[in-house]
């Protein structure tokens, strides 16, 4: 593994220490595992052995995150990722119920839980998805009502790894049916459910594509009574314990599939340079080369966002955008790292003998876990565009006397006076000279007229009413943009004041 400049000495020793025991220990322990279809609970003991569990937890609870933080939690993940399944239940328990003790939980919830959690004693699971309620996870249906000294839980959950392994499961429950409570996101409530607790049983254990030997259930709540004392966070604050979770959950989610990567490469890399076919060596034919050094890229690539993102995280900075970028980029580079390796090994490469097919059904599920990558790109179009858009608005321009064309304004020109609907229908005519096949905003509107809202709207309902403009509205049915219309046009200008012919078109040509 290769260790970055910014990572402290603890981090880069931790580095060699769990690539050592990965190496050793986790490989040959996850690859039985994997065709046994076992649980892998030596591996787990080994792990808590080396207090790996605590990454995130701070000492006075028995961790060691002031060393290793969520830096040091990605490094486990990237080695431990390497020896395949067994990554997951270390996963899943840094997610289920770490970040959200830690950041919404009690004095008392802390030391109750994080010792035990550090030493690898409970195993957590993230409890969400439904199974009306996937990527909508505000739809959940899943209740819980107050009785007491306890709340009530009646519903199902789907879908949750390392389930029934998992001693504690962080998991959201609607405490709310008010419309302005939903309206809000006030109506959900985070609580620990424990292991054994009356009315809470495993309902289904699923038989995926993938994980091997890892479980994956559905859950059955009838009426669970669970501690008030349990719940993580105030009463209808479930959706903002949740979301703050997230950023280090799909983070965590993009760690794995980096070591996961890094072996798919190795084993390619071992045919290629030992397959020999038409008397050369497979790995000396440019298309193979072509195909691991697309792996290689993609590989430093991915190693570079997530440990970025790790950072900013150690430093305490919000990093929804990098996170869902990790997850998703980092999913989707592996699943294509996957495929040409198989690609690479021929044959081979489709046997259950080496690893690489089961690395690609496994990042196949990693895909949709924690949030679709579909999800993902969503949250990216939106909160990466609202992050770029100071940067991302076009200088003012004008039509140069001289040229003729369109040229940007160092400084945009102070705006004039709007005395009637005449200078709007003005600026909707110059616009067609310099954005042609564009609506303007009514910011843009505004950046060249001074013109109060109010004013703005009367001139253009009362300008498409003539048939002057055309106004787009949004769903609430404010007006959004604007443009001229063909008879705006006209009224605007005169025909000629819209022509511009290049000086190099023979003048006989044109009409």
């Amino acid at each position: 593994m290769e260790c970055y400049p910014w990572w402290n000495e603890t981090q880069k020793k931790l580095a060699e220490e769990v690539k050592a025991v990965t190496d050793e220990v986790l490989i040959p322990l996850g690859e039985r595992c994997a065709w046994k279809k076992e649980f892998p609970w030596e591996a787990i003991k080994e792990m808590a052995r080396r207090g790996w569990f605590g990454a995130q937890i701070p000492a006075e609870y028995g961790g060691r995150a002031e060393e290793w933080g969520v830096t040091g939690a990605c490094i486990i993940l990237e080695e431990t990722g390497r020896a395949g399944e067994i990554s997951l239940p270390l996963a899943c328990t840094m997610q289920g119920g770490i970040h959200q003790i830690i950041h919404d939980g009690t004095d008392e919830q802390k030391k109750r839980w994080l010792p035990r959690i550090a030493k690898g004693e409970l195993l957590g699971a993230i409890t969400m998805t439904e199974p009306y309620a996937g990527s909508d996870i505000a739809g959940i249906e899943t209740t819980a009502a107050k009785d007491g000294d306890y709340y009530i839980v009646n519903g199902k959950k789907r879908f949750q790894t390392s389930a029934a392994a998992a001693d504690i499961y962080m998991t959201y429950v609607k405490t709310s049916d008010k419309a302005e409570d939903i309206a809000k996101y006030c109506h959900l409530t985070g609580l620990i459910i424990e292991k054994g607790t009356p009315g809470f049983t495993i309902e289904k254990v699923n038989d995926l594509m993938g994980m091997d030997g890892i479980y994956n259930c559905y859950l059955n709540f009838d009426n669970s009574a669970v501690p008030v004392k349990n719940r993580i966070g105030a009463e209808g604050s479930g959706w903002q314990v949740m979301t703050s979770g997230l950023n280090v959950e799909r983070t965590l989610d993009a760690a794995a599939p980096l070591g996961s990567m890094r072996e798919a490469i190795r084993y390619a890399v071992q045919h290629l340079q030992r397959r020999v076919q038409f008397g050369q060596r497979t790995g000396d034919m440019a298309t193979n080369q072509f195909k691991v050094a697309d792996m290689i890229w993609k590989l430093q690539l991915s190693r570079l966002l997530t440990y970025y993102t790790a950072y900013c995280l150690d430093l305490g900075r919000e990093v929804p955008l990098e996170a869902a970028m990790a997850k998703m980029y980092i999913t989707d580079s592996t699943l294509q790292t996957a495929i040409e390796a198989i690609q690479c090994m021929g044959g081979n490469g489709v046997t259950r003998y080496y690893p690489v097919e089961r690395i690609m059904r496994d990042v196949k599920l990693m895909q949709i876990a924690a949030g679709t990558n579909e999800v993902a790109r969503l949250l990216i179009y939106r909160q990466g565009l609202r992050s770029l858009m100071p940067d991302l608005k076009v200088p003012a321009r004008v039509i140069d006397d001289a040229l003729k064309v369109p040229m940007p304004l160092g400084k945009a020109p102070p705006p004039r006076l709007c005395s009637s609907e005449d200078d709007v229908i003005k600026v909707l005519g110059e616009e067609y000279r310099i954005n042609p096949g564009l609506h303007m905003t009514i910011e843009d509107i505004k950046g060249l007229l001074a013109v109060n809202d109010e004013d703005l709207k009367k001139h253009l309902v009362s300008l498409e009413k003539k048939g002057l403009v055309s106004l787009y509205r949004d769903r609430r049915g404010t007006i959004a943009l604007a443009r001229a219309t063909y008879k705006g046009l006209a009224q605007a200008n005169p025909p000629e004041y819209y022509k511009y012919i290049p000086e190099w078109v023979a003048k006989k040509d044109i009409f």
